[in-house]
């Protein structure tokens, strides 16, 4: 009697951490996703990198997404032409290495 308590307190223990987990990830996958853009123009010179966010796979919306020397991600609408310039300079800055 005493290993089935063990048992069913292990199973227990162990649906809440696999509930725990799931929940995680699923908050993460939408922290991940862009959902406004973002008002300001970043000078090229701040941004490290980024990456192309598209609306017909996880998320609701077009993006552009910065990443700076700062280790922020900023979401931009990849319309604008400080965008397009941006990624333009940023790319060509990665045909160079």
């Amino acid at each position: 009697m005493m290993c089935s308590t063990k048992s069913l307190l292990l199973a227990a223990l162990m649906s809440v951490l696999l509930l725990h987990l799931c929940s995680k990830s699923e908050a993460a996958s939408t922290f991940d996703c862009c959902l406004q853009y973002t008002e300001r123009i970043l000078h090229p010179r701040f941004i490290v990198g980024f990456t192309q966010q598209l609306a017909n796979e996880a998320c609701d919306i077009n993006a552009i997404i910065f990443h700076t020397r700062k280790r922020l991600a900023v979401c931009a609408d990849p319309k604008k032409n400080w965008v397009k310039q941006a990624v333009r300079i940023l790319s060509q800055r990665v045909k160079k290495m």
